[in-house]
C-alpha cells in the first residue's frame, strides 16, 4: 500500500554509512523502500535526499543513524531508545540515537535501528547480533539490552584489498576456499598480512584465478574478524542481519565454523526499529 502524498503521514528514514533508506509511512503502514546512494552525507546533502523523497509533501521525519542526537552508553534496552527533537540543515527532524561504548571505544549509529527493530520482533531473544556493513557490529543481547558490542572494518579493508589487486569487487568466489581461508585466518590472524601478500603474489604470477584470490581474500580478514570476536560467537545463539552480499560472506564463514545462525532481512528490521520508536 502506498501511504498518501497529504501531510498526514510521516516518513521513516534512516543512513547507514553512504546509504539513505526511506519509507513514506501512514500509521504504522509502509509504502515501498527508496533506497539513495548518497556522495555526500553531510548535513547539507543530507537534508536535500530527505526533501527529494519528500517530493514537497511537508511530513515529520524520524531519522536514525545520524549524530544528530547524542549516542547512548549500552547497556541500554536499543527497543526503549528515546528520539530527539532537532534540525536537520534547516529541516526539523526526530533523530534516533545510536549506541555508544567506553571500553573499547565503540560507535553503532547506521545499524542501531535493525537491532531495535531485531529486538521488538524478538523481545526474548538473548544472544548476539552481527550487523555486518562497512563497519561490523557484533551485539551481545541479554534480557532485551544490548550489554556490549564489538566491531570490525573488515568490509572496508577486504574492499581495499581487492580493488589494490585489480579484482572485480562483485565477482564470483569460491566458498570451499573461502572456508579453507577463514579456518586459516581464526587459527593464525597474525600471518594476515603475509597471507594476502601470497595471494596478490600467485594472482599476479597467473596462479590464482579471480574467483579464489576473491575468496582467500575475504575468507583471512573473515578469519581474522572470527579470532577476534570468538567470545561474541561460540556458544551462543547468533542472528545476521545484512545485505545479501555481506550476508553470503559472513554465512559462508560462519557455516564453516558449524555455527547455527538466525537470518533477518535488514530492511525489515530497520523498519520495524524506526516505527517502534515513532513518537507520534
Amino acid at each position: 500500500m502506498q501511504p498518501p502524498r497529504n501531510g498526514t503521514g510521516w516518513l521513516a528514514a534512516n543512513l547507514d554509512g553512504d546509504t539513505l533508506s526511506a519509507w513514506e509511512m501512514a500509521g504504522s503502514t509502509a509504502g515501498p523502500a527508496q533506497v539513495l546512494r548518497l556522495q555526500d552525507s553531510r548535513p547539507p546533502a543530507l537534508a536535500a535526499a530527505l526533501r527529494q523523497v519528500l517530493g514537497g509533501a511537508p511530513r515529520p521525519v524520524l531519522l536514525g543513524g545520524t549524530a544528530l542526537a547524542p549516542p547512548h552508553p549500552v547497556p541500554v534496552r536499543p527497543a526503549g531508545l528515546p528520539v530527539a527533537k532537532t534540525v536537520l540543515d534547516g529541516m526539523p527532524v526526530h533523530a534516533l540515537p545510536g549506541l555508544s561504548q567506553a571500553a573499547p571505544c565503540g560507535l553503532m549509529q547506521g545499524a542501531a535501528a535493525a537491532v531495535s527493530g531485531f529486538l521488538r520482533l524478538n523481545p526474548d531473544w538473548d544472544g548476539v547480533i552481527c550487523l555486518p556493513g562497512m563497519v561490523t557490529h557484533w551485539v551481545q543481547i541479554s534480557a532485551r539490552e544490548a550489554v556490549s558490542f564489538q566491531s570490525a572494518l573488515t568490509a572496508q579493508l577486504a574492499q581495499v584489498a581487492i580493488q589494490g589487486m585489480a579484482l572485480e569487487a562483485a565477482g564470483a568466489w569460491d566458498k570451499a576456499v573461502l572456508a579453507e581461508a577463514v579456518a586459516d585466518g581464526i587459527a593464525k590472524p597474525e600471518q594476515l598480512a603475509a597471507r594476502l601478500a601470497s595471494v596478490q603474489a600467485a594472482a599476479a604470477l597467473g596462479q590464482l584465478p579471480a574467483e579464489a584470490a576473491r575468496a582467500q581474500i575475504w575468507g583471512y580478514f573473515l578469519g581474522a574478524e572470527l579470532a577476534a570476536a570468538r567470545p561474541y560467537w561460540l556458544g551462543q545463539n547468533l542472528a545476521l542481519i545484512a545485505d545479501p552480499s555481506l550476508q553470503a560472506f559472513y554465512a559462508a564463514a560462519l557455516d564453516a565454523q558449524a555455527l547455527p545462525v538466525t537470518l533477518a532481512d535488514p530492511g525489515r528490521m530497520t523498519l520495524q526499529g524506526l516505527i517502534g520508536a515513532w513518537p507520534g
